[in-house]
């Protein structure tokens, strides 16, 4: 996802949403496209403003923290545009707590279809041919609505093409208008000036567009006969008809692990605002070929090598590095998956994530509801029980790894609850390690 800021909220609902669980509160604003957590005192502010004002909130709070301290807050309010002398200008979400993860998820990442022009050999979902029972334009906006209701507000759209669907303009307009923000993952090889029209009416908070090699030979290795001469027509298009800017999105195989420099000297030649560089998963295709998938110190390279580029170039660049963790903003052992995002295939099937094997599948949007399958769902609950072993539990890293992705502990054979395959362990200090079962099939690593 984009750095910058994207393209204005729509007219059609509050920028600001103030998601309100039990010990914390969490600010979505659609101006910056993020989340951001919020003091007691600003939750108090903004839910009290409502209901007495600003002037008597502020008195109220300065009661308990202090006139400075509470004045600090409402300038920090104003200067956000979350609150004016009125009040609190967006929409207030009360939530229970779910034990180890968010009350409900942050992100929402959607197939929106099988169907795509290309064979990556990569691909998570191992797209090709459109299912038959794939959701419809009108199942897609009812699980838009349930999204709202849980005050997740953005939704990522991948496939397969998303430019497969026609209806992905409507898509994107629906979910405008109920207040979420879409993130659009394309090859780009299908957009055509019509299209583009279409979907400038309401524009998409950002549009990313996959290319994994600054050259047709190690593009082509990966993604298929052609596709490098068929993305660069595709971004000719976007540079004349789509004003609202486009990021380039990279997975980082050992294959183009050390071409970085060059693609980030490829973004700034094809105007791209965000250069996203991401590590091939052991999920989809890439289990026939586990040749492609990353390990821990071929992407912290990668990074290394496109940083000093990126900046000589001006051209931001969204990496996450491996040896840069922080604490995670969720509890608990493991990764995102189920605690901070979900994931929903073409055919409505609900999971943690989209690159865990099909036996994590909770339920169907169709006939259960998403607050349901997030609470109680079979894999959900099941990611969320995981307790870190005796390796992870006398680590250092602890701390920020939380034992790392669980797609990759499968990988390496370490169990739902052990490490991931990008581990890199060091014993706490005064704390021998226990035994436990390193991984051994793939190079040492840290989960990002």
């Amino acid at each position: 996802m984009s750095l910058v800021p994207g393209t204005p909220p729509s007219t059609f609902a509050p920028r600001h949403t103030l998601r309100l669980e039990a010990e914390r509160a969490l600010m979505y604003d659609r101006e910056t496209h993020q989340y951001y957590g919020v003091s007691a005192g600003e939750a108090f502010l903004c839910t009290a403003s409502g209901e007495v004002g600003l002037d008597e909130a502020q008195r109220m709070l300065a009661e308990q923290v202090g006139d400075e301290e509470a004045a600090a807050l409402r300038d920090q309010l104003v200067a956000d545009g979350a609150v004016t002398e009125t009040g609190f200008t967006g929409r207030l979400l009360e939530q229970r707590d779910v034990k180890g993860a968010w009350a409900a998820p942050l992100v929402c990442h959607l197939g929106v279809t099988l169907a795509c022009n290309f064979a990556c050999n990569h691909c998570y979902s191992s797209s090709g041919r459109r299912a038959p029972d794939e959701l419809t334009l009108e199942d897609i906006k009812g699980l838009v609505d349930q999204l709202v209701e849980l005050g997740c507000l953005k939704l990522v759209l991948g496939g397969g093409e998303p430019f497969l669907r026609k209806e992905l303009p409507d898509i994107v307009a629906y979910a405008d208008s109920k207040g979420v923000d879409c993130f659009v993952h394309t090859n780009a090889s299908l957009v055509r000036r019509e299209t583009l029209e279409r979907l400038a009416k309401c524009p998409p908070a950002s549009l990313a567009v996959s290319l994994d090699g600054p050259d047709a030979e190690t593009n082509d290795r990966v993604r298929g006969p052609s596709a490098f001469d068929k993305t660069l027509a595709g971004l000719e298009v976007l540079r004349a008809h789509w004003p609202h800017g486009f990021n380039l999105s990279v997975t980082i195989t050992p294959e183009n692990a050390a071409l970085t420099p060059r693609l980030v000297a490829m973004a700034k030649e094809q105007g791209a605002r965000v250069l996203l560089l991401r590590p091939a998963y052991p999920a989809g295709e890439a289990m026939k070929d586990t040749t492609l998938v990353c390990d821990r110190d071929t992407f912290a390279r990668a990074i290394d090598l496109a940083r000093p580029e990126a900046e000589r170039l001006g051209v931001t660049l969204d990496a996450p590095h491996p040896h840069e963790q922080g604490e995670p903003d969720f509890e608990g052992f493991g990764c995102v998956a189920a605690r901070v995002v979900l994931g929903v295939d073409p055919r409505g099937n609900v999971t943690p994530c989209l690159n865990l094997p099909g036996g994590f599948d909770s339920g169907n949007v169709r006939t259960q509801r998403l607050v349901d399958l997030w609470k109680k769902g079979r894999g959900f609950v099941l990611l969320r029980a995981q307790q870190p072993g005796p390796l992870c539990g006398s680590c250092k890293h602890f701390d920020t790894c939380r034992g790392g992705c669980r797609v990759r502990a499968l990988y390496a054979d370490n169990g739902l609850g052990g490490p991931d395959s990008w581990c890199h362990y060091e014993p706490k200090e005064s704390v021998a390690p226990k035994r436990g079962r390193r991984p051994t099939k793939h190079a040492p690593g840290a989960a990002p």
